[in-house]
């Protein structure tokens, strides 16, 4: 890595943290980049490099956790050779809301935004179905074609109704964002094989439950 591509690297993160940081108090339409290059220390110049705006700097964000969170997957899912996809799964999703646990208040701004934006809506729904692609081929499900996009679409869809029951989980566990992943998992999953999407032994196996 080149000293300019350090700096660069270094500027995004820095632009990333302030970004978490104002939209713990502020409107997510309120920010700007000029704000965020102040608060992260660099120059306007730099942050037009690093990034160039607001909503960059939020999806580059999104996607470091992203990647954090599949690559601490797939260590805990190589450590656990036992668990079946649908376990796995739905361990990687939990684990997902567990990473955003301390920005909830951020993204509620975020999906206020969302509204006025839907630029930024469509992108925030690829960074998810990106997500959701990769943790199932880490959870072993390499299924290709119309089938698999309808696997990852439906997967995305519980994830967002799950993403309700997130914002209001007072529980220190998120007990009740767990329950609902797993029910509407377990739904998705029967749905999937009337439709076909999933053949019968690739359903939930109730036995086990």
């Amino acid at each position: 890595m080149t000293e300019a591509s350090s700096d660069t690297y270094a500027d995004k993160a820095a632009l990333r943290d302030a970004l978490w940081d104002a939209l713990a108090h502020q409107d997510y339409l309120q920010v700007r980049l000029s704000a965020l290059a102040e608060d992260a220390g660099i120059s306007h110049r730099q942050s037009v490099l690093a990034a160039g705006s607001v909503e960059r700097v939020l999806l580059g964000a999104v996607q470091d956790i992203d990647d954090d969170i599949l690559a601490q997957c797939a260590e805990d899912f190589a450590d656990d050779d036992q668990a079946n996809i649908y376990e796995k799964l739905l361990e990687g999703l939990t684990q997902r809301f567990e990473a955003y646990a301390d920005k909830r208040t951020a993204l509620q701004s975020v999906s206020k935004a969302c509204l006025h934006q839907p630029a930024l809506a469509m992108q925030l729904s690829t960074n998810l179905y990106s997500f959701v692609d990769r943790l199932l081929l880490l959870c072993g499900d390499d299924e290709q074609g119309l089938k698999r996009m309808a696997r990852i679409h439906g997967i995305c869809g519980v994830a967002l109704k799950a993403s309700t029951a997130w914002q209001r989980d007072d529980s220190p566990d998120l007990s009740k964002t767990i329950k609902v992943l797993d029910q509407d998992l377990k739904k998705a999953a029967e749905w999937a094989v009337s439709l076909r999407v999933l053949s019968a032994d690739e359903g939930i196996d109730e036995s086990n439950d």
